[in-house]
């Protein structure tokens, strides 16, 4: 939704607090495993979003990685296979295609997912 804005309308940004709250011991910053685990399809439409229709010309490396690796946790939660050939941007291939071995066995410690790592 909010690239869908970013296409479409004009952003304005404020180098103001828009908003004070507290930390709560109990929420979504705290829990974000938790949150991935049991949510992870809106996750991975994201980020599918972003690779797959957005070839990142000009986006930093740093930015550029921490897409491909939420690509790769996501998919690998949801045990879905990657069309390496639907991923715009030959840097962005590239990154995937070293990127998921590693990011499947790391997504399988952390988060104990069972599947095997050739799907």
């Amino acid at each position: 939704m909010y690239h869908e804005m970013d296409l479409k309308y004009k952003m304005k940004c404020f180098n103001k607090p828009v908003m004070l709250c507290d930390y709560k011991e109990d929420g979504y910053t705290k829990n974000i495993k938790k949150i991935f685990r049991e949510n992870p399809y809106g996750h991975y439409a994201y980020f599918r979003e972003i690779l797959e229709q957005h070839d990142m010309t000009g986006v930093p490396f740093k930015k550029r990685l921490y897409v491909m690796k939420h690509y790769i946790l996501f998919a690998s939660l949801i045990n879905k296979r990657i069309h390496i050939k639907d991923i715009k941007g030959l840097k962005n291939r590239l990154g995937i295609i070293l990127l998921w071995i590693p990011g499947k066995i790391k997504t399988r410690i952390i988060f104990k997912v069972p599947n095997s790592i050739t799907k």
